[in-house]
């Protein structure tokens, strides 16, 4: 049909536009929040052709500290389990990740400031975007608590993408996100 055509033909496949992501580095302590923000990223890897890069980070042992994990334990001890429990969350991702379909790496890190280590692996490996959980702190807790993902956000040049958990009202539960009842909620 083509060749008997009176006007100039041309074919065109359908476009397919790259992807501006290529490797996601995913940030994970193992809570349901950092759970939710590999959720994400794993759909929108998938979705792109991108891998993701989990990473894990644990702080050093020592001696004068608050955290009962150090308390209780002899640095052995401490290590092994720290080791043990970063083994379990990477392996959980990348059981995840298999199941989207996603190729993955795994990091293992230690380190004293976790968005630093954040920052540096994100680099190493060449990711083009981080994606992290957030709790959302405002006020006081935020100055207190901190925040990895507030000091990622202020410190990295590669583009976060920040999974918050909206807990929605009572009210709500059950209806359509971005529905009238959220459109109008606030309005005068």
């Amino acid at each position: 049909m083509l060749q008997a055509s009176t006007i100039a033909v041309v074919s065109v496949e359908e476009a397919r536009y790259a992807s501006p992501y290529a490797r996601i580095l995913v940030p994970t302590d193992g809570s349901e929040l950092a759970g939710e923000a590999a959720t994400q990223a794993l759909a929108l890897a998938a979705s792109t052709g991108a891998a993701v890069v989990f990473l894990t980070v644990n702080e050093p042992f020592h001696l004068l500290t608050t955290s009962t994990e150090m308390i209780e334990a002899t640095r052995e001890e401490y290590e092994r389990q720290a080791e043990a429990h970063a083994e379990t969350i990477l392996s959980e991702a990348g059981d995840a990740a298999t199941d989207a379909g996603v190729p993955f790496i795994t990091v293992r890190k230690w380190g004293e400031d976790p968005y630093l280590d954040i920052i540096d692996v994100a680099h190493e490996r060449r990711c083009d975007l981080i994606a992290m959980g957030s709790h959302g702190r405002r006020g006081l807790s935020a100055v207190l608590l901190g925040s990895v993902t507030n000091k990622v956000l202020t410190h990295s040049s590669i583009p976060v993408l920040v999974v918050r958990r909206f807990d929605r009202p009572a009210a709500l539960v059950g209806a359509p996100a971005g529905g009238p009842e959220v459109a109008g909620a606030g309005v005068g």
